[in-house]
């Protein structure tokens, strides 16, 4: 369970095929985040975009994610010891990562059952998705992860560089630093967030059109 007060309300699982199959406990210590107004349904979603709606049940005063639950884990081949972080967006929305026993994200790229056809375009290009916490908020700057960087920005054999971020015709310039154990976009990345008002739990998926000039598109996901 995450307590960290500057981000969204989040836990994690590791799942476990003879426990979790058919359906996934939720740890009694985010019930309490909900105030006893818990929702009987709500929909998790992936950074690819596709989601599921599931149940949840109450049993033996412990609650679980039940119906829909199955056909969210075969539709991302969830393997035993895989790791799972679930974060609250509000409105019964939770976004999930799946990370495989090695750290390495990202385990499961089906589609489900509602891919919009603008994810389904962006799959095409290397991109990954971040949700903007108040943590990103209050530090101005968002995270990226290592394998995208190692993939596609590491051969510029730099630990600092710049790179074009468009949102339809408009363009930002935004500067990317790589830490021992991270990878964080900071310089110009406050005014990007005000310039195209985005708010605490907007998801924002970043495509890589350009790998030599570093232009990416990005697309956002604004909360309910």
């Amino acid at each position: 369970m995450s307590n960290a007060s500057d981000d969204l309300p989040e836990f994690f699982k590791i799942y476990t095929s003879a426990l979790s199959s058919q359906f996934m406990r939720i740890p009694p210590d985010f019930i309490t985040k909900f105030a006893g107004k818990i929702p009987t349904t709500c929909t998790l979603q992936r950074p690819q975009g596709a989601s599921w709606k599931i149940d949840v049940c109450k049993e033996n005063d412990c609650w679980f994610f039940q119906k829909g639950w199955p056909n969210f884990v075969e539709d991302n081949s969830l393997q035993d010891a895989d790791f799972l972080t679930f974060c609250y967006l509000g409105k019964s929305l939770f976004y999930v990562n799946i990370f495989s026993p090695n750290g390495c994200e990202e385990r499961g790229q089906s589609a489900g059952t509602d891919v919009p056809r603008r994810v389904a375009n962006i799959n095409k290009n290397p991109n990954f998705t971040a949700v903007l916490t108040k943590g990103y908020m209050k530090r101005g700057a968002v995270g990226m992860p290592i394998k995208f960087w190692n993939a596609h920005m590491k051969k510029h054999k730099r630990s600092r560089i710049d790179i074009t971020l468009w949102v339809e015709n408009q363009e930002w310039k935004v500067g990317v630093v790589k830490y021992r154990c991270s990878v964080q976009i900071e310089k110009g990345w406050s005014k990007f967030v005000k310039d195209n008002n985005l708010k605490v739990g907007t998801s924002i998926t970043f495509q890589l059109t350009d790998a030599k000039h570093l232009s990416v598109i990005v697309t956002f996901g604004r909360p309910n």
